[in-house]
């Protein structure tokens, strides 16, 4: 990479995509920090142990674990439940945007997948992506999912992220898929971001790998 070497802040799961997506940009020699939102209660601990073992794999040294569950628990009670996986997805990008301050990063790396899942639509990926100021890449956007999937065993991260347990149980029964900005806004309002923030960069915890 011509110039100085850049670095970013990768939100990684233990899924296939955001593993994918934050080595694709290590291989580009972009130096690269992880975040992973630990969702418990609405998802099992092993989550973060395989998050760990993807980070040790793709060469990330340094992982932060944020207790974004804690704060979900609290929203969903307050929000209109079709719109969780925006709230989510913005909250995770507000507090990154505060790790990537803090470590000096130049943007975020995600593993979204346009129309993949609810949060990941057209439509759904511009209003998360409003919620921050910082450049956000997404590497494997358009890709096909067998493309992703053969990236994932090249690497060495297919066969862990299979592994148990699955998926989040936080994703509402009837997600939306298009929303526009000023109505997800409103829907903030009903709860204090700032302090929410706040809370989780109190108490995150952060695992360094030699």
């Amino acid at each position: 990479m011509a110039g100085s070497r850049k670095k970013a802040l990768a939100l990684i799961s233990s899924g296939i995509d955001s593993p994918v997506a934050a080595k694709l940009m290590i291989d580009k020699g972009v130096e690269v920090v992880g975040v992973h939102f630990d969702n418990r209660p609405f998802t099992d601990a092993r989550q973060i142990t395989k998050t760990a073992r993807i980070c040790k794999v793709i060469g990330i040294k340094r992982l932060y674990v944020v207790k974004h569950g804690l704060s979900m628990g609290d929203i969903i009670g307050k929000i209109d439940r079709r719109f969780t996986c925006l709230m989510c997805r913005r909250m995770m990008f507000r507090i990154a945007e505060s790790i990537a301050k803090k470590e000096g990063c130049d943007f975020l790396i995600t593993g979204e997948n346009m129309g993949q899942v609810a949060s990941q639509t057209l439509d759904n990926l511009t209003v998360c992506s409003k919620a921050v100021k910082v450049p956000i890449l997404r590497p494997i956007l358009c890709n096909d999912k067998q493309e992703t999937v053969a990236i994932a065993k090249e690497i060495g991260t297919y066969e862990i992220s299979i592994e148990p347990p699955g998926c989040c149980r936080l994703v509402p029964q009837f997600p939306a898929t298009r929303s526009n900005l000023r109505l997800i806004e409103d829907e903030e309002k009903k709860f204090d971001i700032a302090e929410t923030v706040s809370k989780r960069m109190e108490d995150i915890e952060v695992m360094d790998f030699s």
